[in-house]
This record gives structure tokens, C-alpha cells and sequence, in this order.
């Protein structure tokens, strides 16, 4: 039964210390935020409607590192981090930037989008480094409200729950980092950004351009090809042993994009089999994950080792990449697919 733990953010004392704006109707926050005020409730000014209280769970259970919890939000938060660009896109796709104390690129970077906003917001660690190499220090120093990023983020070994909550940070598990994730959950990450921060129309607006998105390659590639999908081997890293995609959300990519992971029979998001087994599974096509414009390198790498090098796929040079942030679930994600059904099945796009 879950441990339900309802937490009015205290960051509305720690954060927006009130001063008058010059009008009855607006108060400012102690960032500069400017919110209007309906009948004694803040409403967000992103869209402009009142902000209505909402409940989100934290999925300790997922991960094996609590029961699960619930927060529930009085006013959307002011200072937010993200962790790496896959979690940072969520908040610059959505447009809250003014709303973030920070992020960082991580090692796992975003190679097709350009948000301008990543030039203005504030880069807690160097390009290449995780979130968890930050001390807990530079954390607090942030003024941070809400901090989104991976399961392992929040262990005792990096920022537990306890020590967010301890400090007034809403500790946020995209639920599309779960193993047994799809698209659908991207959605809903979107869907509860969406009403956190108060801007659910544009949540809504991305969500359905996504699935326009996705039901536009569908219509071009054809049923046919999701009923006889290519088998496709992930490569994201690993020189002893390939670290490669199986399930989850970039399980779920690969098929709407008329295809299927040669290791999709194990039960897990990723995982890391033996280079005999990608031999012995002999896949259609392989997709380097492009972490940091590394496609070149990897696939050097793939043409020359001693397991890899005879692959039908090396020899028929269908080797193709596709960004690792937004494999993993991000803003870029149906975009995503849609380069990988081109590349799979560029006979269909001409």
C-alpha cells in the first residue's frame, strides 16, 4: 500500500517572498517571476489560467529505493534542474526556461535540436558531465524547487528523496525511463509537466504534434512493415560487451519506426549481452546512438572488430544513427523515429 505523504511546497515560503507590483492583481516572486493572482490563488502566468493544485507519485518502488510517495503542488515551481538534454529538452520544448535554476548536457547529448534557450539557462557542470557529479552543495546553491532526472539520480548514493525533501526539492522520475516504458508514457511526462507548471494547453499542443508525427510515418511505411518489421541491433557503447537498447521507450521507437531490437526478448530498457550473441542474431541494420557526434568513431569501431566486422549489416553498410537523448524518451523523440523509419526504409520516402 503506498505511503502517501502530501507536501505543500514549501518552496512558496522560501521563494516567493511577495512585493507589490503596482497592481492589485499581480505579485513577483523572489526570482523575478511575476504571477497574477484570481481570488486570493496564484495563478502560473505561462497561460494565464489559474493554477490548480495537483498530485504526482513518485515511483519509488520502481526502483527499488522506497515505497512510493505522493507530492501534491500548490503553485507551479520557480527554480527547476534537469538532468542531462533529455530531461532538459522536456522544459525548453514547453517553453520554461524562466521557470529552470539550471541543467546540465550530460554525456548523453542532443544532437538535432537547438533550442536557444540551452544557451541561456544556467549549465550546473561542464558538457560530458552527469548531474551526480555535482555536490550536494552546488545543488542547494541553486535555489532548486523540482529536480527531474533518471531513478539512480535519487539514490542514497547521489540526492536520496530524503535529502530533497529535506531541502525543498520535488524529486521528478520521468515515467519514461521505466523499463517497461512506451510512447504513451512520454505523454504523459508532458501531460504532468503540463499541469506542475501550469501549461497544459501547450502540453497538449506538443503531445498531439508528436502523434501526428508518429501516425504520419505509420501511414507511409504501411501496415506490411509492422507485420514483417526489420530486426535492428542498438549499439550505444561498450567495446568488451555491447550496451544496447531491448525494451522500454527506445524498444518502442525502433518499432513504430518498422522495426524490432534483436534482443527485444529481454524483459529490460537496456541491458548488455555478449558480442557472440549480436553475431548469432545477425540483425537487418544496426543504430549507432549518436552521444556527442560520435556516430564516426563507433562506427570505425563497429567496421573493425573482430565480432562486428563480418555482420551482413557492416557489409551492406547499413550502419545509421540517431540521437541517444532522444532515444531515451524526450522532446525529439517522434522526429526520432521518423529519421529511423527513413533510413530503414528509404524506398518508402521518395
Amino acid at each position: 500500500m503506498k505511503k502517501k505523504l502530501l507536501v505543500v511546497i514549501l518552496a512558496l515560503t522560501m521563494l516567493f517572498v511577495f512585493s507589490a507590483c503596482g497592481d492589485d492583481n499581480t505579485v513577483t516572486g523572489s526570482k523575478g517571476d511575476t504571477y497574477t493572482v484570481q481570488e486570493g490563488n496564484i495563478a502560473v502566468g505561462i497561460d494565464g489560467n489559474e493554477y490548480e493544485p495537483y498530485t504526482i507519485t513518485l515511483n519509488l518502488e520502481r526502483s527499488g529505493i522506497g515505497q512510493n510517495m505522493e507530492e501534491t503542488f500548490t503553485a507551479p515551481p520557480v527554480a527547476a534542474i534537469a538532468d542531462g538534454d533529455q530531461m532538459a529538452d522536456f522544459f525548453f520544448d514547453l517553453g520554461l526556461e524562466d521557470h529552470m535554476a539550471g541543467f546540465t548536457r550530460g554525456a548523453c547529448w542532443s544532437t538535432v535540436s537547438n533550442y536557444p534557450a540551452r544557451d541561456k539557462v544556467t549549465k550546473i557542470t561542464e558538457d560530458g558531465v552527469n548531474l551526480r557529479n555535482a555536490s550536494k552543495e552546488q545543488i542547494i546553491a541553486t535555489g532548486c524547487d523540482f529536480m527531474m532526472g533518471w531513478d539512480s539520480l535519487f539514490s542514497d548514493d547521489n540526492f536520496s528523496v530524503q535529502f530533497c525533501l529535506d531541502n525543498n526539492i520535488v524529486p521528478y522520475f520521468p515515467y519514461c525511463c521505466s523499463d517497461s516504458a512506451t510512447f504513451e508514457d512520454i505523454y504523459k511526462d508532458y501531460e504532468v509537466l503540463g499541469h506542475v507548471f501550469g501549461c497544459t494547453e501547450r502540453a497538449e499542443e506538443k503531445i498531439q504534434a508528436m502523434k501526428d508525427k508518429l501516425a504520419e510515418v505509420r501511414e507511409t511505411l504501411g501496415e506490411e512493415v509492422y507485420k514483417d518489421p526489420i530486426t535492428v541491433f542498438v549499439y550505444d557503447s561498450g567495446e568488451d560487451a555491447p550496451f544496447t537498447a531491448c525494451q522500454g521507450v527506445p524498444g518502442d521507437m525502433i518499432k513504430l519506426a518498422g522495426g524490432i531490437s534483436i534482443f527485444d526478448d529481454i524483459n529490460k530498457g537496456w541491458a548488455t549481452p555478449s558480442w557472440e550473441e549480436v553475431v548469432a542474431r545477425d540483425p537487418d541494420v544496426i543504430l549507432i546512438l549518436d552521444y556527442d557526434y560520435d556516430t564516426e568513431a563507433k562506427t570505425e569501431f563497429l567496421k573493425t572488430n573482430e565480432f562486428t566486422s563480418q555482420l551482413r549489416a557492416v557489409k551492406e553498410g547499413r550502419i545509421y544513427s540517431a540521437c541517444c537523448s532522444d532515444m531515451q524518451g524526450s522532446a525529439g523523440s517522434a522526429g526520432t523515429v521518423e529519421i529511423m523509419a527513413k533510413q530503414f526504409y528509404p524506398e518508402k520516402f521518395n
